[in-house]
């Protein structure tokens, strides 16, 4: 090979594109990563947390051994409307529930760690285009307008990548399937965090504060991330939120938030464009989309980081198959992407959840959402909300159907409802290496 020639080109190093490198290095291919940020994460500084659920998995096993900020051990739901407030509190009487992270910090080691399994790394490198030729592709084109070539090229440049819609693959986006979101990150200090949030995560609901979504505070060691946004739809901006960043505004000015948030310094205030929809196709001759480029987000649960770390491993899999048979086409990459896609059952059963939730939440205003909130008994969230729906509905309608389903809904939960110890020793084992 050339010096510009791999058998894996990888654009973007945010969650999927470390994972497909450094599986891909692990599996003895010659693998390039390109980062149009100057330092991997640096756009994400915020951060969020990572999910134990996902982390049980082999394949995940390793990023239990990156810079973990907090462990989470507590949830506070609050629920606001003018007549009251409504608090749940969960603590499990043992377990770890997810590992905080600042995607600036952890992003750079994920990094670090595929370059020690080998793969060539490119910061501060924007791609610009992609190389196809007799229907593949076959590499990408630097802004500089230095040509890579790829037996297989590995899309992992998030929603909007550049790769992706120059290959036909990412359709235009649509309001009402976009969730933007308004992130702002706040310094209080080491000590401060441990009095006020400790190792708890919190979620708000209030009128006025988000559209449709499920604001959050998340404690990092002396920071905590703040989050809140919107489906983008006809409703989401008006006279009375002129921008998103009124959501936000009125969310960190909630008496109970600024109480929280006294003393702090605004670090970060950053936008994110979210796509909530699968993605028709996925795999084109010598190309997959993976993470956010595949649409493997599931902002309406915040869910996105593990799904593109899956998909990443999964890509690299992939390719070294196909280069192992000197087959590129999408029908061969397509073969065991979606097969190892289909057969990982947090990823699929994630995606239903998320469904189910969506159809309830937005067919209510925010008014009725936060009042319904506040009298469903089995749990403080929307995926309570959905069984309370569906079973509610099926009485009215004495419609028998919707209730199995609503029964059927609540049992699919139970594995994710419970706290497993496992993932907390197999944790402080990959702590200790």
């Amino acid at each position: 090979m050339s010096n510009n020639e791999y058998d894996v080109v990888i654009v973007g190093a945010g969650c999927a594109g470390p994972a497909a490198a450094k599986k891909a290095a692990e599996l003895g291919l010659k693998v390039i990563l390109f980062e149009k940020s100057q330092v991997p994460g640096e756009k994400n500084v915020s951060g969020t947390c990572l999910n134990g659920a996902a982390l049980i998995d082999p394949d995940l096993h390793y990023l239990m051994e990156g810079p973990v900020e907090r462990e989470i051990r507590e949830m506070r739901t609050y629920h606001i409307n003018k007549d009251r407030t409504t608090v749940f509190h969960e603590i499990p009487s043992e377990g770890l529930l997810l590992l905080s992270i600042r995607r600036d910090h952890y992003d750079a080691w994920h990094v670090e760690e595929a370059a020690k399994a080998g793969a060539e790394v490119r910061l501060s490198t924007t791609i610009l285009d992609i190389i196809e030729e007799d229907g593949y592709v076959k590499g990408v084109i630097t802004d500089t307008g230095e040509k890579f070539y790829g037996k297989v090229v590995i899309d992992a440049a998030g929603v909007n990548s550049i790769v992706g819609r120059k290959a036909g693959l990412i359709p235009k986006r649509k309001g009402s399937n976009m969730i933007l979101y308004v992130t702002v990150c706040v310094e209080l200090g080491e000590e401060i965090i441990d009095e006020r949030f400790g190792d708890c995560i919190e979620y708000y609901l209030s009128p006025g504060i988000q559209h449709k979504t499920w604001p959050w505070i998340f404690p990092k060691k002396d920071t905590v991330t703040l989050g809140t946004g919107g489906y983008m739809d006809e409703h989401l901006l008006n006279d009375e939120f002129p921008n998103i960043n009124k959501y936000m505004e009125n969310y960190m000015n909630l008496p109970i938030v600024k109480k929280k948030l006294e003393g702090g310094k605004i670090v970060a205030w950053g936008l994110h464009l979210e796509y909530d929809e699968k993605i028709e196709q996925r795999v084109k001759n010598g190309l997959i989309l993976t993470g956010e480029a595949g649409g493997f987000v599931i902002p309406f649960l915040g869910e996105g980081m593990v799904e593109a770390y899956f998909t990443g491993i999964y890509a690299a899999q992939a390719a070294a198959k196909a280069i192992e048979t000197n087959d590129f086409s999408k029908e061969k990459l397509a073969e065991t992407y979606e097969t190892l896609i289909s057969e990982n059952l947090f990823m699929q059963t994630f995606r239903h959840i998320a469904a189910v939730n969506k159809e309830a939440i937005l067919t209510k205003t925010d008014e009725e959402i936060t009042q319904m909130m506040q009298q469903v008994i089995m749990g403080g969230g929307f995926i309570s909300n959905a069984v309370h729906t569906n079973w509610m509905k099926g009485v009215e309608d004495q419609d028998m159907e919707r209730i199995q389903d609503a029964y059927d809904f609540l049992e699919l939960m139970q594995p994710y409802a419970q706290v497993d110890p496992y993932f907390e020793n197999l944790y402080n084992e990959r702590k200790r290496k």
